[in-house]
């Protein structure tokens, strides 16, 4: 697999703009994008920047370890929006980037996925 194998998932179709603040129990766009997109792909990744250009050291070792498994993935940028991060870590109830979700469950951090790399873990669960 190349290091350009991956499925971009765009969180926004237009720029952000400011909104008020939600109600309890308002819909809620981009976290409902976010379980969407999470649903519908068997590996997707959470990160700083894109896998051909990744905005940070722990994303990019977490791409780094998935392209060595030869893993097809889906990716998503996180800093376009501040919204994002905000709602991920929200759904997730995890506060770091990036965070790797496999068949629809959160696998965690670059920390907990380097030791399921080094482990034989990772391979296992991406079957």
């Amino acid at each position: 697999m190349s290091a350009s194998q991956f499925d971009p998932v765009p969180m926004l179709d237009q720029q952000p703009t400011p909104a008020p603040a939600p109600a309890e129990d308002a819909a809620n766009p981009i976290r409902e994008a976010i379980a969407e997109a999470i649903g519908e792909h068997k590996v997707i990744l959470f990160m700083k920047g894109t896998p051909e250009a990744p905005a940070c050291g722990f994303s990019a070792r977490t791409v780094a370890m998935l392209q060595s498994l030869e893993v097809p993935f889906a990716a998503v940028d996180i800093l376009p929006d501040p919204r994002i991060r905000q709602e991920l870590s929200a759904l997730s109830q995890w506060p770091t980037i990036p965070q790797l979700f496999v068949d629809g469950e959160l696998i965690g951090g670059c920390d907990i996925v380097t030791e399921m790399y080094e482990s034989g873990e990772l391979a296992q669960a991406l079957r």
